[in-house]
């Protein structure tokens, strides 16, 4: 089974017209998806090196659920390196898409029947003088580099090593017809505090002195493997998500679905790591034209970072 979601990073500077309003460099709402995955590092989340093999697990065919697939040929080591896997898909061939969201904000209101009605509110806040993100794609390699399982709190405290293997056969042996397990996509190799202490210092050479804020933002970077059963599929549907918030289902059977989405999910965390071809400094030398002149001409646009 195979998804080929994508993910995207970038960035975005922000510049307020009253002083006192916070001024930053943020994300805004508009999304990139790339071709590239890119992720950013989880500080929480420590990779065990070491490749400690596990006993593989040699169920009898008739205990099996309906949709098991067999795991024998993942490599049972703690860490799955890409070179020790045979592709079975080709990769992803997504292209750079671009498009805003916009919000519609509904309000109730008692009519003069004493019937309830809704109607759309506009609402005011504050506008940034200046607002462009950066999209940090071509700085992340296509392949990821390694797969390793960061085990669950339980597991950890118990100090089980639990592998890749192990991880799949959890999900893969479970009989519930409600289940779920995420593989997690992040990249390594920037130190991102202080590629923002250099950000905000290059928008100080502009001479602007109010206060900034950097902020990154990643989409599309899970990819969820859930069940074939048909509870699953309607549990999921778009469609019935939908229809419960507009009847307000949503709020009966909001915490049931959650609870079920809980109790169905793996227990350990699977994480696919995927290295930056250039350092954070490389990319400031050559895009730090790009920020000045979006800082001095009070720019709104994204951009694709420059790599070479």
């Amino acid at each position: 089974m195979t998804n080929n979601n994508t993910a995207s990073n970038n960035f975005t500077i922000e510049d307020y017209s009253t002083p006192s309003a916070p001024v930053g460099m943020a994300l805004k709402d508009s999304t990139l998806t790339s071709n590239k995955s890119m992720l950013l590092p989880n500080n929480d989340l420590e990779m065990k090196t070491d490749n400690i093999f596990a006993t593989p697990i040699a169920p009898d065919i008739d205990d099996l659920p309906s949709n098991y697939f067999d795991t024998s040929i993942v490599p049972n080591g703690a860490i799955l390196y890409y070179n020790d896997v045979t592709p079975y898909t080709e990769s992803s061939k997504a292209e750079i898409q671009r498009y805003e969201k916009t919000y519609t904000e509904m309000e109730s209101y008692e009519d003069f029947d004493g019937t309830y009605q809704t109607r759309s509110v506009k609402n005011s806040r504050v506008v940034p003088e200046f607002s462009f993100s950066i999209d940090l794609s071509p700085y992340i390699c296509e392949q990821w580099q390694r797969v390793a399982v960061i085990p669950s709190g339980k597991a950890r405290i118990a100090g089980e090593i639990v592998t890749f293997r192990d991880a799949l056969e959890q999900y893969t042996l479970s009989n519930k017809k409600i289940k779920e397990i995420v593989l997690k996509k992040q990249c390594h190799g920037w130190n991102l505090e202080e590629l923002k202490k250099k950000l905000i210092a290059l928008v100080r050479s502009t001479g602007y002195q109010n206060s900034i804020n950097v902020t990154y933002n990643r989409v599309n970077y899970q990819i969820a493997a859930r069940s074939s059963s048909k509870l699953s599929q309607f549990a999921n549907s778009t469609v019935v998500h939908v229809l419960c918030c507009i009847s307000c289902l949503c709020i009966i059977f909001g915490p049931i679905h959650y609870c079920l989405h809980t109790i169905g999910s793996a227990r350990n965390t699977i994480v696919a790591e995927y290295m930056m071809m250039k350092s954070d400094d490389i990319f400031l030398q050559l895009n730090a034209q790009i920020i000045v002149n979006s800082v001095i001409q009070r720019s709104r646009n994204s951009y694709i970072a420059h790599f070479t």
